[in-house]
């Protein structure tokens, strides 16, 4: 007897006649009911396999998702490359960065544009006020160390300052005695309009007084340290983060064109060169903390990339690029004092 059923899932199937009790019957095996088992089966596993988060901007996890990020123009060597190294060893993750002012990344958190900041500050007590409105707290770490580096032309007949002669120079016309002890005029520049580096100076160093004429502002870092490699006689104040990895193409583009000025301590102290012992001493001037502040504390993928940063991993790339971690590996050293055996 040919079946009347075609395709290949009822290809197998062999209608049989059987004669038993002189009854004629017809059964058909049960291929279809074990494709409909596997397809189940399929089915189950796979939806067994999806992922608890979404992976979006705000359903994510630790180490998965997506995260917006602003910082500071003057850390962007660093964040660059923190992000890259968090990515590498989470694929799932996807961190989108954009640069701009300190202040506007206070306030990209606060709006909610954000969910976690790169700067080298604090939240002072306003910006504090103004998250409680809202009623969070925004939770910090502090990263490395970096400061605010003087830099100048190597035709400049100078190599240090003393810190009242930084004050005098962002605050009047400035003429010193170079290194031959010539009068020299200096010129200012200040990285950009509403930097981080343009607020410390106002704020910390200057107590709130204006710069003088004698101080123009640019478009960023690198257009103050281009100019500088051209110009001699001009010093520019940017964040040291620019130049402190001597491996990086803009420190070695630049080799041998600027230089990085010595300053003193406000008590007079010995001038120092901007790096990782001069900070971890304290004895440089414009030393300042890099932090990463986030949003709020909720488990998400803020929160890995935060603790990545502040963990070995990011400790140890902040490190080899030239800054100051805030966290050191412990180093376990065994001496041995037994005196060694003669043959």
């Amino acid at each position: 007897m040919k079946s009347n059923f075609s395709g290949s899932g009822w290809r197998n199937s062999v209608c049989r006649r059987r004669e038993a009790g002189g009854r004629t019957g017809c059964r058909i095996l049960p291929t279809v009911y074990y494709s409909l088992l596997t397809a189940y089966c399929i089915l189950q596993l796979t939806s067994c396999s999806t992922p608890y988060f979404k992976n979006d901007y705000e359903d994510n996890s630790p180490t998965s998702g997506k995260l917006k990020v602003f910082y500071d123009e003057g850390l962007e060597l660093h964040v660059k490359n923190q992000t890259f190294t968090f990515m590498s060893h989470y694929p799932n993750a996807k961190v989108e960065l954009t640069s701009i002012s300190e202040n506007e990344a206070v306030q990209a958190l606060y709006n909610d544009s954000c969910k976690l900041i790169f700067i080298s500050r604090l939240l002072n007590e306003n910006e504090k006020k103004v998250f409680q409105s809202k009623d969070l707290t925004p939770d910090y770490s502090g990263v490395a160390k970096s400061g605010v580096a003087l830099i100048t032309n190597v035709n400049t007949q100078i190599d240090s300052l003393t810190y009242p002669q930084v004050i005098d120079l962002l605050t009047k016309p400035f003429v010193c005695k170079d290194s031959i002890s010539n009068n020299t005029k200096l010129s200012v520049l200040i990285d950009k309009k509403n930097s981080a580096v343009m607020h410390y100076l106002l704020d910390s160093i200057l107590g709130g007084k204006p710069f003088s004429a004698n101080c123009n502002l640019l478009g960023s870092s690198l257009e103050s340290i281009n100019y500088v490699a051209k110009n001699k006689n001009t010093i520019a104040f940017i964040d040291f983060a620019w130049l402190s990895d001597v491996d990086d193409s803009i420190t070695k583009a630049n080799k041998g064109k600027i230089k990085i000025l010595k300053v003193g301590g406000s008590k007079g102290s010995v001038c120092e060169l901007p790096n990782q012992t001069s900070f971890k001493l304290n004895t440089y001037p414009f030393t300042r903390t890099i932090y990463v502040i986030r949003r709020s504390g909720e488990f998400t993928l803020g929160k890995g990339f935060q603790t990545f940063v502040a963990g070995p991993n990011g400790q140890t790339s902040f490190l080899k690029q030239g800054l100051l971690p805030t966290k050191q590996q412990e180093r376990s050293i065994q001496v041995n004092m037994e005196p060694a055996k003669r043959n």
